[in-house]
């Protein structure tokens, strides 16, 4: 049930909502795309989070550290993705304290600032970095996921203040990048000792609360032939003939199919909330020369699995050595499996609908009028540092996740200001208010 300083800041909200649909546009201007293995060589992540820490500054943040994380340097316990090659340079973490007024429960609200790239431009009508509003929808890359997320955040802070209420417990802020590529932003951030009783992350969720995510592993198996002539007649190959590495690579693929289908009913792969395991090839390289049976081929592939999974790692491994041990080339000939190192995956992550965090966010959107439900991502987000490295309850809860990641993408007006409101009475119901001295 709303109380009168909810209402307040709810009315705030209504009657300034071109405020948040301005501050999104103003994010959204900031190319600050997701390199893929390059360094960043300009400015914009510098620029966006100069930005952020003076929107921050005017709201009585007392604490903001920006530093750039050196992947090299950080811990990389198993399930953590770290990547120490990656370079991180030029993509600041920024991390924002709102001192508490009181002593109650502390939250951490959490965005991610890159975006991935726009793709061929040619596919969007209107400009990936131009904030345009047409028919209710703000179009732009990230408008969903996930500036707008960031845009709600800081905007409910702001309308919070604005009511005269000052919070009881501390808010941090952690506007964080490269969330794309590695979720090393958040890990970074967990790993400087920022902690907080809860958190919340605006991701897009459909206005629902996320509570699980999927786990997530790539690797490479490589696939070995005998090369030979393809246009002149071969021996067996146990007499010395070729072997097409191609045709045995066909066996690794259907045996990838048929694990991905037995674990769609395996008991122990069903969740209530995420798809079932799966194993998915992704890319593919073989043969050198057309007249030349090939001798090797890579196959690179993509593993998420539910939370709650013991050993992918030793699972997958099992189910190429049942592909080799059927067939007799591949029996001596074993495929190799590159998984990476012990850190080189993402661990799965859930929180219990019971979390006082969780029933927060539903009582929150059942009053801002929307049907409170739960969810979780068939992918994953950067609560799985926050849930994991840091045991810190965590939540993902935003717009539409539909036009995420394509052409267009955009977030309705109306999604935009429900989830201003939600988020705002999630935070003051969380950490507390009182009436403000100031006011």
């Amino acid at each position: 049930m709303i109380d009168a300083r909810e209402q307040r800041v709810l009315d705030l909200i209504d009657a300034n909502h071109q405020e948040v649909i301005d501050f999104l546009r103003e994010l959204l201007a900031f190319k600050t795309v997701t390199p893929s293995s390059e360094s960043v060589e300009h400015d914009e992540f510098i620029r966006h989070q100069a930005f952020i820490k003076e929107i921050l500054t005017e709201l009585g943040f007392q604490e903001i550290d920006v530093w750039e994380a050196d992947a090299a340097k950080l811990d990389a316990p198993p399930g953590s993705g770290v990547d120490k090659s990656r370079d991180l340079r030029n993509m600041p973490i920024l991390v924002g304290r709102l001192p508490g007024a009181g002593e109650d429960r502390s939250l951490i609200l959490n965005g991610h600032y890159d975006v991935v790239p726009p793709g061929l431009l040619g596919s969007w009508t209107h400009d990936p970095f131009g904030g345009e509003v047409v028919d209710g929808k703000i179009y732009g890359r990230g408008s969903n996921d996930m500036k707008g997320g960031i845009a709600a955040m800081l905007k409910a802070l702001e309308f919070i203040g604005r009511a005269g209420l000052a919070l009881e417990g501390d808010i941090l802020a952690q506007i964080v990048p490269d969330e794309e590529a590695s979720c090393m932003g958040t890990l970074a951030a967990c790993q400087r000792g920022y902690t907080a009783d809860a958190a919340i992350i605006p991701e897009p969720t459909n206005m629902r609360v996320g509570t699980a995510v999927r786990g997530s592993m790539g690797g490479r198996v490589t696939v070995f032939g005998r090369a030979g002539h393809a246009e002149q007649p071969q021996p067996h190959w146990q007499e010395g003939g070729a072997v097409n590495a191609i045709s045995k690579a066909m066996r690794v693929l259907e045996g990838m199919a048929e694990a991905t289908e037995q674990w769609h009913t395996q008991p122990d792969k069903q969740h209530p909330l995420v798809p079932p395991d799966h194993i998915i090839p992704t890319v593919i390289h073989g043969g050198d020369w057309s007249v030349t049976i090939p001798e090797k081929v890579e196959i690179e592939f993509d593993c998420m699995f539910v939370p709650g999974t013991k050993d992918k790692r030793a699972e997958i491994e099992e189910k190429l050595d049942a592909v080799a041990a059927n067939d007799p080339w591949l029996r001596e000939n074993p495929p190799e499996l590159d998984l990476g190192g012990p850190e080189g995956w993402i661990y799965p992550a859930e929180v219990s609908e019971d979390e006082p965090i969780v029933q927060t966010a539903l009582q929150a959107l059942a009053d801002v009028g929307i049907q409170p439900e739960l969810m979780g991502f068939g992918s994953l987000t950067d609560c799985v540092h926050l849930i994991n490295h840091s045991q810190i309850p965590t939540i993902n809860l935003g717009a539409d996740i539909e036009s995420a990641h394509s052409a267009d993408e955009f977030v309705t007006i109306e999604q935009l200001i429900d989830l201003t409101k939600t988020i705002a009475l999630s935070i003051m119901r969380w950490s507390g208010v009182r009436e403000s001295a100031d006011a």
